[in-house]
């Protein structure tokens, strides 16, 4: 498994979308990823069952009273 590096992301995801990240703001961008990476980490680690799906339930809304 190779390590995540945030600045190559940055580097190449804000090249692919036309994107400029202000130098001011990128260690700022750079903590962010590794946040994201750590909790995308997270549920990948979790045991879940592949054949449980524990849907949220849907609103459905009814008709307005006539």
């Amino acid at each position: 498994m190779t390590t995540f590096d945030p600045a190559a992301h940055i580097d190449s995801a804000s090249a692919a979308v036309g994107l400029t990240i202000d130098p001011a703001y990128r260690e700022g961008v750079k903590r962010f990823l590794l946040l994201a990476a750590e909790m995308a980490d997270n549920l990948n680690d979790a045991d879940l069952d592949p054949n449980e799906q524990a849907h949220a339930p849907v609103f459905t809304p009814s008709k307005a009273a006539e």
